[in-house]
């Protein structure tokens, strides 16, 4: 079972796992704290190449217990892979 905060594209509406969430108490389970987002952190689609900046508040909270879904790739802020490439 997997518990994390996910960015969907908002063109394609593919999703990336932004963070996984730790089991280390019960607040954890029951009341999971939204990760920040980086000032401007801007997201690469690997699917359909959309390019968007995305904040905090674009986070969705996903439990594959509830919704089952197909493992999401790990989010990567698009401005560190183009200066690495």
């Amino acid at each position: 079972m997997s518990r994390r905060w996910v960015l969907k594209c908002r063109e394609c509406r593919a999703e990336c796992t932004y963070e996984v969430i730790g089991t280390t108490g019960i607040t954890d389970y029951f009341l999971p704290k939204k990760p920040q987002v980086p000032p401007n952190f801007q997201y690469a689609c690997p699917i359909c190449t959309y390019k968007g900046t995305y904040d905090r508040s674009d986070l969705v909270y996903q439990d594959d217990a509830v919704a089952p879904n197909p493992a999401s790739a790990k989010c990567i802020d698009a401005k560190e892979s183009s200066d690495s490439g």
